[in-house]
């Protein structure tokens, strides 16, 4: 008897400490419903999700899985070049038309009154899928490379064999194959611009024009007649009634006219004045200046490119091809590798210029770009 007492009080105790877990359990569970259905806690997601890392949407070991997800189309290499064409500045191209270049076989010996229609701007643009990373490269147009009709520049290159030419001596330069190529007239980035929006541009120096170029503005710039003063030395004349002896060079004063184009600053949208920005050059002080605009502007055109979906990505490609000089892309590679392109917002970017040296010009002759070939096809090595 004693011992069945004790089993009862045993068993009473017990079922009274049950009740009370029972009831506390009860409330929990009563009051975290409540507060879900008036939306003052989040303990459904500790409810129903073990690792709270998989309400980011990236996955239980924090992996986006963009990285790692097959993407609809595959990298590519694509060379984008801006020649300076502008006829209604100058008058004298050879050929009349930027669209003869690859028709020539041969320059012959023209007079110094020609002018080339060289590249000013030179891109490269490399997607790769696998790494989900983009290399937006720029190549300094004065790079100086052999060819076999001499030692030229880039820019010379474009002017002499035109962008099929130039698009292999990169693939040589860096060791990439380079899928596509286009280029574009400089008279009509305006109108590139106005098509997929406004490029932004990082401006490190004020830009003026001088009537024919885009240079730096000069430090003695006078806003209220937009004139600098430009010393230069002339030969007095040649009189033969004079004697020889007076034949001395004697300074005179002789203005340029400069109109101010752009200001320096960060981020700045451009549209009519994109020319003005990848036409500017001044090699006083190497060209780091240049290829940081360049650099900008390939990143923008991207970044505006990588908004659009596949009918406004195919649309606007339209538009551009008519304002192209000549390109081997197709509304069809557009299309191939949309997905990739819209990744532009979100892989990983790198920009770089291609490796080298700027040796500035002495005694009348111009600068010119040292390239480092060795270094740049090692640096691609991973890419190909």
């Amino acid at each position: 008897m004693t011992n069945l007492r004790n089993f009862g009080i045993i068993f009473a105790v017990s079922l009274i400490v049950l009740g009370v877990i029972a009831l506390f359990a009860t409330g929990y569970v009563a009051d975290t419903v409540c507060a879900i259905f008036e939306e003052k806690g989040d303990d459904l997601d500790k409810l129903l999700v073990n690792d709270p890392a998989d309400t980011t949407g990236i996955g239980n070991e924090g992996v986006d899985d963009r990285l790692t997800r097959p993407l609809n189309g595959e990298s590519f290499t694509w060379l984008m070049i801006v020649s300076d064409y502008r006829p209604t500045v100058f008058d004298n191209y050879y050929p009349s038309s930027e669209k003869e270049i690859d028709k020539l076989e041969d320059f012959g010996i023209l007079d110094d009154e020609y002018k080339f229609i060289e590249a000013t701007s030179i891109v490269l643009i490399r997607a790769d899928v696998k790494t989900r990373e983009y290399i937006v490269m720029t190549l300094p147009t004065a790079t100086r490379v052999d060819t076999p009709f001499g030692d030229v520049t880039l820019g010379e290159l474009y002017a002499i064999k035109g962008g099929e030419a130039l698009s292999k001596k990169v693939e040589a330069m860096t060791g990439l194959s380079v899928d596509y190529y286009s280029v574009m007239h400089s008279s009509e980035l305006s109108n590139v611009a106005n098509m997929i929006g406004s490029i932004e541009c990082n401006i490190p120096v004020d830009i003026a024009y001088d009537g024919k170029n885009y240079v730096s503005l000069p430090e003695d710039f006078d806003d209220t007649t937009t004139k600098a003063k430009d010393t230069t030395k002339v030969d007095k004349d040649k009189d033969k009634d004079k004697d020889k002896d007076k034949k001395d060079e004697e300074t005179t004063e002789a203005e340029t006219t400069y109109v101010s184009e752009i200001d320096k600053a960060e981020g700045v949208k451009l549209a009519k004045k994109l020319m003005a920005a990848l036409l500017y050059y001044d090699d006083t002080d190497g060209i780091d200046d240049e290829m940081l605009i360049l650099q900008s502007f390939a990143n923008g055109l991207m970044l505006n490119l990588s908004d659009d979906s596949d009918g406004s990505l195919t649309q606007e490609f339209t538009s551009l091809e008519k304002k192209m000089v000549k390109t081997n892309i197709t509304k069809d590679d557009v299309l191939a590798h949309s997905e990739v392109i819209r990744g532009y917002s979100w892989f990983k970017i790198q920009t770089l210029t291609y490796p080298g040296k700027f040796i500035i010009g002495k005694g009348g002759r111009e600068g010119f770009y040292n390239p480092d070939i060795d270094a740049a096809i090692s640096y691609f090595a991973n890419y190909r």
